[in-house]
């Protein structure tokens, strides 16, 4: 560059200012272009959502899928899902726990049993319990009632704690057996025996006054769990009746990609996944469209999951 005259280089840096001329000229080009009117039908970006219609009472254990995440009704005190990841929906205060009233008002006999589920219950003289399902007649009857309730809390020695029940302490004889999970299930729990006295006894062959959750309870609590845990863009929000109602938070085709499943009794999705999410035309601010029946702008830039598309009516011919 040092050989070259003063003139010479006076042409170059007038070649380079023409060019840069050239370029800002066919970038404000294509930004005119941009926005001329076309003919096109420009969209604004749809939201993908969906419905859960739940039609009657929901059981513990049910399970509902949303996106990535597994959202499990629980009837418990424990509030546990079956896998750590699944997400717990608290219906514990909306149902019933079936119960029955166990009577032992004199001291057991060894050889004596009492049955609760599957579970049997056999009574063994004291200092003889040494396994699962061993109860000792104990020393007296107030020792026998401690040891029954101490067995099936799983809070003696030997025996495991009842995976459906559990037990209140005794009071003028009587205690109560409830169940740990809430509904009808617990009505099907058995609760026989054969005691030698006759006047103990259990008052009717199951636990009784289990109810399920409401459809209406169930709808309230999974709203609730839902927009406190979702992570994922998702908005759960009161539909009609029973029904919730599911939306991605973004706009676009994105939103059609997240499942929608249940294992239900009496609940169903629409679809396997949120349905109707739809891109939006992409648009400079200011661009022009036009069809058959309306003129669109796009009243700020708008990208595939803009809703910045308006539109007026062309109107008849004049």
């Amino acid at each position: 560059m040092s050989d070259l005259t003063a003139t010479e280089l006076k042409i170059l840096n007038r070649l380079s200012e023409a060019r840069n001329r050239t370029v800002h000229l066919g970038t404000k080009l294509q930004e005119v272009i941009s926005i001329l009117p076309g003919s096109a039908t420009p969209v604004n970006a749809a939201n993908a959502a969906g419905n859960l219609d739940i039609t009657s009472v929901v059981l513990h254990g049910e399970k509902v899928t949303i996106g990535a995440d597994v959202y499990e009704f629980l009837a418990n005190t424990s509030q546990i899902p079956t896998a750590p990841t699944n997400v717990p929906v608290d219906i514990y205060a909306d149902t019933g726990k079936a119960a029955r009233v166990l009577t032992v008002d004199t001291q057991p006999t060894s050889g004596d049993k009492m049955t609760i589920g599957t579970k049997i219950y056999t009574f063994v003289p004291v200092g003889t319990d040494t396994a699962d399902g061993e109860i000792s007649i104990g020393i007296n009857l107030l020792n026998a009632q401690a040891n029954i309730v101490a067995a099936i809390k799983g809070q003696d020695t030997y025996n495991v704690a009842h995976t459906l029940v559990t037990i209140s302490e005794f009071s003028n004889d009587v205690a109560t057996v409830t169940a740990l999970n809430g509904g009808t299930g617990g009505n099907s729990i058995a609760t026989t025996e054969t005691f030698t006295a006759n006047t103990n006894i259990f008052a009717g062959a199951t636990l009784t006054g289990g109810t399920n959750c409401s459809a209406a309870n169930a709808k309230a609590a999974l709203i609730s769990a839902f927009n406190t845990n979702d992570d994922q863009g998702i908005t759960a929000t009161s539909g009609t009746g029973t029904t919730i109602d599911f939306t991605a938070d973004v706009a676009g085709t994105i939103g059609n990609a997240f499942a929608t499943t249940e294992t239900m009794s009496n609940a169903s999705f629409g679809a396997a996944t949120l349905v109707g999410g739809v891109n939006g035309t992409i648009g400079a601010k200011g661009a022009m469209k036009f069809d058959g029946s309306y003129l669109y702008l796009a009243v700020d830039t708008n990208t595939i999951t803009g809703k910045n598309w308006r539109r007026v009516s062309l109107g008849a011919a004049y």
